[in-house]
């Protein structure tokens, strides 16, 4: 397994700018580490503005500069709130940037007031949300791979109709012209990394998991325990393996995220990061629902809340080393994931806290596994 960061810059109590100071210290002693890589969210409109990540791309070129080897993630940028053509060209030149760290992570949008904001069809729960989230990465990819390219779909059409291009420098050109008339179009520049950067959607149900598998791209599991996430494992290889005529494991090409705080007892762990941690679970419980917890035949009690007792023994990477090690031998012996993303940051850490808890994970975890 390999072991990489996750983070939507969740602080409340400090200025953008010392958010932003602080992530760079975290990311630049992430890749002193050797940790994988650096997995960057996008949200808007929180209440109190933590977490609000607007454009991830643009965060990954900053500590991209900073940084030699983490390769740069985001997970994930919210396809349906982005311009197909913005998104290829944006992430292309962060590939390029970066001479081709980058993993491209997409994702649907979990939150019903974020969606509307950016495109009519983008809220989560809309059935034209899945069709939304397929035709930008179908136009992205084709950006991506084809010289010219061009595009007829339920929510866009490149070129644009009546689009017409002369100059007397240029004559007309019969791979993207029809007389003056645009018929196919060049984004450039093409990406670092042939193909394309590698490709993930983050997943949260047995739909998402089977939609992403048809369309080829890695999955990336937010929080349920492990034997749901082996069931979903299972059904992403079998249809992965339809798709594309080879077998894949249960495992391959797939993530988890991991709520984590390393600390020397559980005792200090839960004193020092409860709140925090528990305080995004409440939230996250108001959209998704109890049943993203439970494991397969589980049955929700009623009374059943996210606090820390509830959460440490599914889905938290909680606690001293050797405890996260036992967790993560679960991990990989029940669904053998590629790879583990580490939710490390979280409300009312101080950024000693936190860098402690990283270089804990990196130096008493890590090389358990290597």
């Amino acid at each position: 397994m390999r072991f990489s960061i996750f983070t939507t810059l969740p602080p409340c109590d400090r200025t953008p700018d010392q958010v932003l100071k602080d992530f760079r210290e975290q990311v630049v002693l992430a890749d002193q580490m050797g940790f994988h890589a650096v997995w960057i969210g996008e949200h808007h409109f929180q209440p109190c503005g933590g977490g609000d990540l607007p454009n991830p791309i643009l965060i990954g070129a900053d500590i991209a500069a900073r940084t030699e080897r983490i390769r740069i993630g985001q997970m994930a940028n919210i396809a349906v709130w982005w311009h197909p053509i913005r998104l290829a060209e944006d992430l292309a030149i962060l590939d390029n940037l970066t001479e081709g760290r980058v993993e491209a992570g997409f994702g649907r949008g979990i939150r019903g007031y974020e969606g509307p904001q950016f495109h009519p069809n983008a809220h989560p729960h809309k059935p034209e949300n899945r069709e939304l989230f397929t035709e930008t990465i179908e136009i992205v990819r084709k950006a991506w791979t084809q010289e010219f390219f061009s595009h007829e779909g339920p929510n866009y059409r490149f070129p644009a109709e009546d689009t017409r291009f002369s100059h007397p420098m240029y004559p007309p050109n019969p791979e993207w012209q029809n007389g003056d008339e645009v018929i196919r179009l060049r984004v450039t520049p093409k990406p670092f990394q042939k193909p394309h950067p590698p490709l993930w959607a983050t997943v949260s149900t047995d739909n998402s998991v089977a939609m992403v598998a048809e369309l080829g791209l890695k999955a990336c599991y937010w929080q349920p325990p492990v034997l749901q996430i082996r069931e979903r494992s299972k059904r992403y290889a079998e249809v992965r393996s339809r798709v594309e005529g080879r077998q894949f494991r249960i495992g391959e090409d797939q993530a988890i995220m991991r709520g984590t705080y390393v600390a020397d007892s559980m005792e200090q762990a839960r004193g020092d990061a409860e709140a925090g941690i528990t305080s995004v679970f409440a939230h996250n419980q108001s959209m998704r629902g109890m049943q993203v917890f439970m494991n397969p035949g589980e049955t929700v009690d009623p009374d059943a809340r996210p606090d820390w007792d509830f959460l440490e023994p599914r889905n938290l990477l909680v606690g001293p080393p050797s405890h996260i090690i036992e967790r993560l031998e679960e991990h990989r012996e029940v669904c053998n994931p590629d790879e583990i993303l580490v939710g490390y940051a979280h409300q009312g850490l101080s950024q000693k806290q936190t860098l402690r808890s990283l270089e804990l994970f990196a130096t008493e975890v890590l090389p358990h596994f290597q």
